[in-house]
């Protein structure tokens, strides 16, 4: 500690050697317990990621692999599941995953589906809305997957010719989905 004078005097101030070492000491007490917190929480986003790779990881292994011998030639097709499945009935296609895109597959039979619908009625438009995924805990992230899902779709519809001005977008949500990744619905109007 800081000493006095030559008479006896004790100075009331702490000396800047003490004050330096004490502000160091509570830095780095702040810095560790801001370290072992982060480190707490990046364990729990490590295993959510990794529950979520090792689901991706399952869906590939699902590939159907079929060997064709063409003489001497062996090549493989592989099929992949889709993240996503159309009900033509109800002109909905209703997501298995938190995929953000439709796979090709799905995509030709939502414009098979419509151009059944454009022979019988020549004029009628197509209204799609979406309806968000439960499983998505942020609500901005919630929002997002359903404006690309809606958007890409629509975006992918309308490369064909026929369906050129022919698709709206609805952006109000339905109050349940009863979903819970999610949907797309076309409405024939």
């Amino acid at each position: 500690m800081a000493g006095g004078g030559n008479n006896g005097e004790m100075n009331p101030f702490i000396s800047y050697v003490d004050l330096f070492s004490s502000v160091i000491l509570v830095l780095l007490l702040f810095v560790l317990i801001m370290f072992v917190n982060v480190g707490y929480y990046m364990q729990f986003d490590a295993k959510k990621d990794s529950a979520q790779q090792t689901e991706t990881v399952k869906q590939s292994k699902q590939e159907v692999k079929e060997e064709v011998a063409d003489g001497n030639t062996i090549s493989k097709k592989n099929i992949q599941t889709s993240a996503a499945e159309f009900r033509e009935a109800e002109m909905l296609v209703v997501f298995k995953d938190n995929e953000y895109f439709l796979t090709k597959d799905i995509i030709r039979s939502v414009s098979t589906a419509m151009s059944k619908t454009l022979k019988g009625r020549p004029g009628a438009t197509f209204v799609i809305s979406v309806g968000d995924s439960k499983k998505i805990i942020s609500s901005t992230q919630t929002k997002q997957v359903s404006l690309g899902r809606v958007l890409s779709l629509k975006n992918a519809l309308e490369t064909t010719p026929a369906f050129k001005d022919k698709i709206k977008v609805d952006y109000k949500q339905p109050q349940k989905s009863g979903f819970e990744f999610g949907y797309i619905k076309i409405d024939v109007r």
